[in-house]
């Protein structure tokens, strides 16, 4: 037999609870005897006493410290046996890059581009429980959180991120693409930690990123990172255009002083970010990244984020219709559970003790023929009177 609570602390926090509860039932014992022994010996205590029945209060102490045990032993998780099962992890496979160019400070939507993608992904994060998520954050180059299904320390890496403080500046949506891309690959890997091992051979399991941009590009061809990750492994790429049609300047706080100005271009004039059909055309190229043989809208893969609604519902939604593949499987040892043993002679002794009477006076019936004694020197009723 063995504890599913078996650490020294739980086994030494029920000892000292059962030693002091049998402490206070000692206690009041001897406090008992010591009140006694102040009240004196009157005639009517003296009777009281002696109706009392005498072991009564031991038999009850004793009732509910062995209750109490039994109760303390269930709490304890006693078990027995052990049979080893495979548990089965099933699941997708996802990256979440984000944007965090200057750009992002633009305040067309509320509180701010960047502001509206934190929200978005807090409630993304939400829907995707038992997944294994990983996090792209990128400006001018692109820095990596492996995937995890610890979500909130996904959160955790976003939050860490500024676009006002992100080095370098600059938009590089291509390099953030293949960086989800060797996330995505890598955990495939026989041996994570063996750089040189090979990958595992291409198959149908779903692999997606999510990108949150405005879709400013500076460098590189994003449309061809798409098609390689594609081409690699499959990967769905959901774009999430962040920002309203229009130009907008960029407000940048100041980290030392707090002070709010407007972004400069470098030869002086305030920089402005507008979406344009340009970028909106760039942006469907990446969703409708697809081979040939699968044809898919890019409507299904381009959603907009703005002032209104909310894109996470939409990813949720096609994210279900995906087949879902084992991530990991662990062995782990099952046992019987035995807590009921020690818990119902507990509750019978519990009950026991609470329906046996406190020591309470045995009252002494008076038979109904039989007329009260009398005391001495008490005179009988209309004594001396006339007759």
């Amino acid at each position: 037999m063995r504890w599913g609570y078996g650490e020294l602390w739980m086994f030494l926090a029920a000892g000292g609870a059962l030693l002091l509860a049998a402490a206070g039932l000692v206690a009041g014992y001897f406090r008992r005897r010591r009140l006694l022994r102040q009240l004196g010996t009157a005639t009517a205590l003296v009777r009281t006493i002696r109706a009392r029945a005498p072991g009564l209060r031991t038999v009850k102490g004793v009732l509910f410290l062995l209750a109490l045990a039994g109760l303390l032993a269930a709490l304890l998780r006693p078990q027995h046996g052990g049979r080893e099962q495979i548990v089965r992890q099933f699941g997708l496979d996802l990256v979440l890059a984000v944007d965090f160019s200057k750009s992002m400070l633009a305040e067309d939507v509320v509180p701010s581009r960047i502001g509206r993608v934190r929200q978005e992904i807090a409630r993304l994060l939400q829907k995707l429980e038992g997944n294994r998520v990983g996090a792209v954050a990128f400006a001018g180059d692109a820095i990596a959180f492996p995937l995890s299904t610890d979500l909130a320390l996904v959160n955790t890496f976003f939050r860490n991120f500024d676009p006002a403080t992100m080095r370098p500046p600059g938009t590089a949506i291509g390099r953030a693409i293949r960086k989800a891309q060797l996330l995505l690959r890598d955990v495939d890997r026989p041996a994570a930690k063996d750089p040189q091992a090979a990958p595992r051979p291409r198959d149908d399991r779903a692999r997606i990123v999510v990108l949150f941009t405005d879709g400013e590009d500076h460098e590189g061809d994003p449309v061809a990172a798409a098609r390689l990750a594609e081409q690699e492994l499959h990967a769905r790429i959901f774009v999430v255009q962040v920002g309203e049609l229009g130009g907008s300047t960029i407000p940048v706080r100041d980290p030392v002083t707090g002070e709010v100005q407007l972004h400069h271009t470098r030869s002086g004039e305030v920089a402005t970010t507008e979406i344009t059909p340009q970028i909106e055309d760039k942006l469907r190229q990446i969703a409708s990244a697809r081979r040939a043989d699968q044809p898919e809208s890019a409507d299904r893969y381009y959603l907009r984020l703005g002032a209104r609604g909310s894109a996470a519902d939409e990813i949720v939604a096609e994210i279900r219709r995906l087949r879902r593949t084992e991530m990991e499987a662990a062995k782990v040892t099952l046992y019987d559970e035995l807590y009921w043993v020690p818990l119902i002679p507990a509750a019978v002794l519990f009950a026991a003790e609470a329906l046996l009477p406190g020591g309470w006076e045995r009252r002494r019936r008076r038979r109904p023929d039989r007329a009260p004694e009398k005391t001495a020197g008490e005179a009988p009723p209309n004594a001396g009177g006339k007759s």
